[in-house]
């Protein structure tokens, strides 16, 4: 099954294109330029460079969040009218288990952490595939107040590891850090765990796939609090 997968949850994101056979080829940047400029151009360059047609893609993943409400926005739309117009299956992947996904033979605690500003992060700790713990959005100290408490090497990773790392260090002993080039999120990862999704049979709705939020978007809190 020839998949592409697709992240715009932060400012890392791009493209990525797997067959059976692995990674085919994959589109990566973490530069302060918006989704809507470059994840097209991505995409297409990297179907040119394969030598492979949009028609021929089988399935599509993207990651659905937790992350930049704009950013995810701008995926999800991509990926659902592609899926729509190629009539082809579509699934859906967390910012969270696509890190984890990462580092699943680690041997550690895999804690994915994205910045959701205010001192406050997207979180959820893995031990291999399996999750431990339901998604946090809370204060950074609440997550590490957990994961001192681990007997086991905790191993961080995602935006919020690379913002929080002098604070994550001091805090909990048995951390581990990878480098910095290996604690993003890939679009690799999201099309290889969305590609055995679809291999499985689960497959999404197109236009019933929605973003991961887990919060409500600043807009949406300041007309809460007027009203």
């Amino acid at each position: 099954m020839l998949t592409l997968g697709i992240d715009t949850s932060t400012m890392t994101g791009g493209a990525a294109l797997l067959s059976e056979h692995g990674l085919i080829g994959e589109s990566v940047l973490n530069i302060r330029s918006t989704h809507s400029e470059r994840l097209l151009p991505a995409i297409h360059r990297l179907l040119d460079d394969a030598e492979v047609t949009m028609g021929t893609i089988q399935g599509i993943a993207v990651a659905t969040g937790p992350g930049s409400f704009t950013g995810l926005r701008i995926g999800m739309t991509t990926a659902k009218s592609m899926a729509y117009a190629l009539e082809t299956a579509v699934v859906g992947v967390t910012v969270l288990e696509a890190l984890a996904r990462q580092f699943v033979t680690s041997r550690c605690i895999v804690v994915p952490m994205i910045d959701a500003r205010r001192s406050e992060v997207y979180a959820q700790p893995f031990y291999g595939s399996e999750a431990l713990h339901n998604p946090w959005n809370t204060a950074l100290d609440e997550v590490l107040e957990w994961c001192s408490r681990q007997s086991e090497p905790v191993l961080f990773c995602g935006d919020g590891a690379v913002l929080h790392q002098d604070t994550i260090t001091q805090t909990v002993q048995q951390a581990v850090m990878p480098p910095r080039e290996q604690r993003l999120l890939r679009s690799s990862s999201v099309a290889g765990l969305g590609r055995e999704r679809l291999l499985a049979g689960l497959t999404s709705d197109a236009m019933a796939l929605v973003p991961f939020y887990m919060r409500k978007s600043e807009a949406e809190m300041k007309w809460d609090a007027k009203n």
